[in-house]
C-alpha cells in the first residue's frame, strides 16, 4: 500500500481516538507506529516523544509531522498532519450539524460527557504506564518520577 495512504489511515484512526488530548494519545500513537506498522522501534518512539515534549505545541501533531516526514518526506508530513488535525474537525462539524437539527437536552449532554470519562481515564493511564515502563531501568529516572507527579 502507498505510504501516504497508510499515514492517512494511521493518523486518521489516532485522531479519532485522541479525544482525551495529546498526552493521552501517546498510547494510541505507540500502538499504530510501533506495534501495528513497525515504523519505529520502542526506543526510537520513546526518544521521539521525549524530544517532542521539550518543544512547543501539541504533541500529537508534532509526532504526526515527524513520522510523516521520516517515512515519506514533505508530502508525508503534510498528509499525516492534515489527517491528525482534519479528521476531528470534520467529525466535530458533523456532530455540530446533527445537534443543530436534533437538539439534545441538558440531561442527555451530561450523560454523553459522563460516558466519555472512563475512556479518557483509560487512555491517560495507558500513556502514563507506557512512559513509566521505559524509565524503570534507570535509577535516576526512578528518583525523578515521584517529583514529576
Amino acid at each position: 500500500m502507498n505510504e501516504l495512504l497508510l499515514l492517512a489511515l494511521a493518523f486518521g484512526r489516532i485522531s479519532l481516538g485522541s479525544f482525551a488530548g495529546g498526552l493521552a494519545s501517546i498510547a494510541l500513537i505507540y500502538h499504530e507506529v510501533v506495534i501495528h506498522y513497525h515504523w519505529l522501534s520502542p526506543e526510537e518512539f520513546e526518544q521521539m516523544v521525549s524530544l517532542e515534549q521539550m518543544s512547543y505545541g501539541p504533541i500529537a501533531v508534532k509526532v504526526a509531522t515527524y513520522i510523516g516526514k521520516r517515512l515519506a518526506g514533505l508530502p508525508g508530513a503534510v498528509v499525516a498532519t492534515a489527517f491528525m488535525v482534519g479528521t476531528p474537525i470534520i467529525l466535530l462539524l458533523t456532530i455540530a450539524y446533527t445537534i443543530k437539527f436534533f437538539p439534545l437536552g441538558t440531561k442527555a449532554k451530561h450523560k454523553i460527557t459522563q460516558s466519555l470519562r472512563p475512556g479518557v481515564a483509560a487512555l491517560l493511564t495507558a500513556s502514563a504506564l507506557r512512559l513509566l515502563s521505559s524509565s524503570l531501568g534507570e535509577p535516576i529516572y526512578m528518583l525523578l518520577t515521584p517529583l514529576a507527579l
